[in-house]
Parts: structure tokens; sequence; C-alpha cells
């Protein structure tokens, strides 16, 4: 017998479908190897929709609660550097390791505003950072802006392509810069994902000019799922049935064959083929050994395509804003998480701008700060 999971859409059950060996009558390799790539694939298909659906959740958490929740830290941390800005001076702090560790400590606030805004768009910003940095903010900028140029330059000539960068020539600010490349990245990777799939063709092509009996396998294999899909067509188009309960229930599994005959889903068109036979004629028999030596290979293809799919899941752009790397890995941010760890933050800097409005020596500035500086200027 043959076992694939219930059919989500329509409720039903499919059944014992998965060819299941007998005292008398054992698994062939090709039923093994059946049995064992349509439950990879459906475990590689759930594990998909639920990462997908964990990190939809965490997009949308993420846009909902934490970007206000940003936002209010930038502010926050806008308003501490125009707080700290008085005492980033000379003669404030009478120690040269308070001085440095002072001034590091305006720079990375800068830094970090700078990150969320692609840049300081605030003027009296830009004269805090001349001030803490001793050099012009527009200097720092067209450094940044050349460095990122010349990196984007590497990137597309890693990649095999030429780039166009006179729309690049004219920018005035970073964050102007990193608006036009991200959408030359993004372009460049629809380029070179129609160049992957056009050699995929052209070599596939290649070999099945050269070798005739691949060729013909590849014809067979279209056959097959061509062949499938009119045989399931004819028992399920709703205009041929006659009772309106299965009439509507057939409607469903309609869309859902044209859906997967159009995407060559050998998967789904097997789950509807298989259901229908447990269904309708009890006949779980009649898949020959040569039928499933076809339904073997292409299963084992989209077994590979789903891998890829999920092992890349966390690299899809979408997802970039909810994504970190930590020690080489690429993990998901936890909302909950970092929404309490953004609140907190913005309450320590806010806490601390309270402090200054009173402070007389620069131990009051930095007793005030205490808690947001670095472990060896705090001591």
């Amino acid at each position: 017998m043959i076992k694939v999971p219930g059919n989500e859409k329509t409720g039903k059950r499919n059944g014992d479908l998965v060819p299941a060996p007998t005292a008398d009558r054992p698994l062939t390799p090709a039923q093994e190897a059946f049995r064992a790539l349509i439950a990879r694939v459906e475990s590689l298909r759930h594990s998909i929709d639920t990462g997908e659906a964990e990190l939809d959740a965490t997009l949308a958490y993420y846009s909902a609660e934490l970007i206000p929740r940003i936002e209010r830290q930038t502010a926050a941390r806008k308003e501490l550097v125009r707080a700290l800005a008085p005492y980033a001076n000379k003669s404030f702090f009478r120690r040269q390791q308070e001085r440095v560790g002072f001034k590091d400590f305006i720079q990375e606030l800068l830094h970090e505003i700078a990150k969320v805004e692609k840049g300081l768009v605030d003027d009296d910003l830009k004269e805090i950072y001349n001030v803490v940095h001793g050099s012009g903010y527009g200097k720092h900028e067209r450094k940044t802006i050349a460095a990122m140029k010349a990196a984007l330059a590497e990137m597309f000539a890693e990649a095999g392509m030429e780039a166009d960068f006179s729309e690049l020539e004219c920018v005035v600010s970073e964050a102007e810069f990193m608006s036009k490349a991200e959408a030359m990245m993004a372009r460049m990777r629809k380029l070179k994902e129609a160049e992957a799939e056009a050699a995929h063709c052209a070599e596939h092509g290649h070999h099945s000019t050269e070798d005739s009996e691949e060729r013909a396998a590849e014809e067979f294999r279209k056959r097959s799922i061509a062949k499938l899909y009119k045989q399931l067509a004819r028992v399920l188009h709703p205009d041929l049935e006659q009772d309106r309960g299965r009439q509507s229930e057939k409607v469903q599994l309609m869309q859902e064959l044209t859906e997967a005959y159009r995407q060559s889903d050998l998967h789904t068109l097997l789950r509807l083929e298989l259901q229908w036979i447990e269904n309708e004629s009890g006949n779980v028999e009649r898949l020959s050994e040569e039928k499933l030596g076809v339904y073997n290979e292409v299963l084992s293809d989209q077994a590979k395509a789903l891998e890829k799919r999920l092992r890349e899941l966390l690299y899809h752009p979408r997802f970039r804003p909810i994504v970190y790397f930590d020690n080489g890995l690429t993990l998901a941010i936890k909302g909950p998480d970092k929404a309490r760890e953004l609140d907190e933050s913005v309450s320590a800097i806010e806490s601390a701008i309270a402090r200054l409005e009173t402070v007389k020596t620069s131990e009051d500035v930095l007793a005030a700060i205490d808690p947001l500086l670095p472990a060896k200027l705090a001591s």
C-alpha cells in the first residue's frame, strides 16, 4: 500500500498509499525508493511551510512592533548625543583616557544612528561628528561612498557582470547611494537567476542532443506527467460530476491539479492520483516498475530543489531585516526578545538624558551615562 498525508485543501485523508512490505511480497528497490522519496518531499515541504510561516510572523512582528521601537531608540540616541556634545572638549575631562573614551562613545552613538538612517541626516549631528572625529562628515561620507562603490564593483566583477555606475555618480549622500545600490543589486540578482536558468536549459539541451537515452528518458518523464494530468482531469473534472456535493469538491481538486501540472509538480500530481486510486478504485498495484522509475527520478529532483530552497530560506531578501549573523551562523531574530532589548535600551537612554540635565562635573556626566558605557570607560 501507499501512504501520503491528507489533502489539507479538501480535508480528506489520503489513506494507506505508500508501498508496505508483506510476508509474501517484499518491496522492490523501486518501491522502497518511491516510499522514501514521497516521505522526504512531504517532510521538506512541511519544513519549508513551517519555516516560512514562522519567518512571516516574525517579519510582521518586526513591522508592527520593532520598527517603532527602533525609531524611538534612534530618536533617543540623537537627543543623548546632543546632550553630551557640550562636554566633548579638551578641558572638561581631566584624564586623557576619559576624554578619548567619551568621544569614542559619542562616535559609536553616531555610528548606530547612521546605520539606521543610512547616514547622518541632521546638520547638527554632522557638526558634532566633526568635533568628535576631528574631521568633516562630508569627507567621511565621500570616503564611505567610494568604499561602497568599490565593494559593489567587486561584487559585480565576481558575478561576471559589467556594472553601469553612471546613476551613482550624482549621489550626494550615503542614504541616496545605498538606495540606488540596493536597486542595482536586486537587478543583478534577477539577471544572474535568469542566466543560471538559461545555462541550465542550454546544458540540458546539449546533453539531450548528445545522449539519446537521456533525451528519451526526459521525453518519457514529460509524457508521464502529461498523461497523469490527463487521466486525473478526466476523473476529477467537475463538469462530469452529477452529484452537487462532490462537484464542489472536484472544483477544488481540479484547481489544485491544474496548478500542479503548470508547475510540473509531480509530488502533488502523485498525491491526487493516489488519493483517487484509494477513494475510487482501490487498485494500488497499478504503479508499474517503469512508472515508478520515472516518478523516482522526478521526485529526486524535486527533493533536491526543496532542500536547496530550505537551506536558502533565511537568505531571501524579504527576510533580510529580521536576520543576523552570529559566529558564522545565520539566525532569525526572536521578536519579543528584541522588543524587550529595545525597550530597555530606550529606557536607559532616557534615564541618562534626564540625569544629564543636572550634571556639574565630569564625574556627574560619567555617572549619568555609566549604564551605557563600555566597561573599560566605566571603570
